[in-house]
């Protein structure tokens, strides 16, 4: 059973990456053409175009992709929650507890979503920087400046850079500080996830 669900959230993290991912491109503007967008489209266009036809995107952002995010992961919480429930997988801790009420579903699942985004954001950067000390010629290169540009503007300016476009700041001096402010505060917040991840698991078993 422990391989079930591993496997599952294996499956089911992937592709809510993905849709936070498809709203995130949408949000920096990548053109629709690029490789990665592509490869994003085709991994989500079953569960956004629905969605879609719902909420449409509107004050430039694709809430279609960020409620397909919401909606796989209450669907992984609530897998999670009867696998343990049901199965050797709680090792018998669930079953003395009563169901308890979906919203503390609904809370870890938004929990998750937070968790996973954040870990994207990190290999995003990692990625980013990698690139530019091994690979500054790459064409994928732009693609990861592009993606990583908004999260590293705030520590750019506060470092005496120079704004030149949407989430983009060009830093001062030959050597850029702000991945490491940017890795810094995605640290805090995956701390902070884990402590509220921590009581929520609480509630429910």
């Amino acid at each position: 059973m422990n391989i079930l669900w591993i496997t599952l959230k294996t499956l089911g993290s992937l592709f809510v990456v993905a849709c936070a991912l498809r709203a995130y491109l949408q949000a920096v503007r990548l053109h629709a053409q690029n490789p990665l967008s592509r490869l994003t489209f085709q991994m989500t266009d079953w569960i956004v175009l629905p969605m879609r036809r719902l909420v449409p995107g509107f004050g430039g952002v694709d809430w279609a992709s960020i409620l397909s995010v919401l909606l796989l992961s209450v669907l992984m919480a609530t897998v999670y929650y009867f696998l343990m429930f049901w199965s050797p997988l709680g090792e018998g801790a669930a079953l003395s507890k009563p169901v308890r009420p979906f919203g503390w579903l609904v809370a870890l699942a938004v929990i998750w979503a937070i968790e996973w985004s954040l870990q994207l954001a990190m290999v995003v950067l990692i990625v980013g920087v990698m690139m530019s000390w091994l690979a500054p010629l790459h064409p994928l290169k732009p693609v990861f400046d592009l993606l990583s540009a908004p999260m590293l503007a705030p520590f750019r300016r506060l470092l005496g850079g120079q704004q030149r476009g949407f989430g983009s700041v060009r830093p001062r001096g030959g050597f850029d500080l702000s991945p490491i402010g940017a890795f810094l505060l995605l640290q805090i917040f995956g701390a902070l996830i884990a402590t509220l991840e921590a009581g929520v698991m609480s509630h429910l078993f």
